[in-house]
């Protein structure tokens, strides 16, 4: 099956529905940006069923939820392209339907916070005003690596939380007044 093509005119959802519906056996391999970031990774499919993808150091659910955040770039099926041991049962549907639902929200994230390669702050004086705030363990995880010094990236992958929940929790930060979001300065190394 010859499939290729540019995600913004061909996007995920299409894609997965087509293998689906041919039945077939391989895998995509997909290119993109997000928030700055170059993404290069694999879509695993075993007779029209997602059951893996790779991409950088995420988890292999976290990785096809990540693809569904480019909005262009190249893509390619490789009937050759093989994933011996299966490493996600979750069903087509339930992944599109997450993967859209995030799509939506990391186009909100983005307009909150536009690069992982930011910097968090806590704030000197949070005017908290009359409500409290409660944490729940991952948010105390994140305000924990909070330091003016980490980029967000840097969080995502140290508190082993993934990059969508971290920004959720960052930006939540944010809207209470408890952090602030810098660019990092030209001589901090960035990772």
């Amino acid at each position: 099956m010859a499939l290729a093509g540019d995600l913004s005119e061909f996007p995920l959802t299409d894609i997965i529905q087509l293998v689906d519906l041919s039945k077939k056996t391989g895998g995509v391999h997909l290119r993109g940006q997000r928030t700055g970031q170059s993404f290069d990774g694999w879509l695993f499919f075993r007779d029209g069923k997602i059951i893996g993808a790779t991409l950088g150091g995420l988890a292999p659910l976290d990785a096809v939820y990540t693809f569904f955040s480019f909005t262009s770039g190249p893509f390619q099926f490789h009937e050759e392209k093989r994933l011996a041991t299966p490493m996600l049962s979750v069903s087509n549907e339930v992944i599109i339907m997450e993967g859209v639902m995030r799509q939506d929200a990391w186009a909100d994230l983005q307009r909150v916070i536009p690069s992982l390669a930011m910097v968090p702050r806590l704030v000197p004086n949070p005017a908290s005003g009359s409500s409290e705030i409660n944490l729940e363990a991952e948010g105390w995880r994140i305000l924990t690596m909070v330091n003016g010094k980490n980029t967000i990236n840097q969080i995502a992958q140290r508190s082993g939380l993934g990059e969508f929940r971290t920004c959720e929790i960052i930006a939540q930060f944010l809207q209470n007044g408890l952090i602030e979001i810098r660019e990092p300065a030209p001589d901090e190394v960035v990772g």
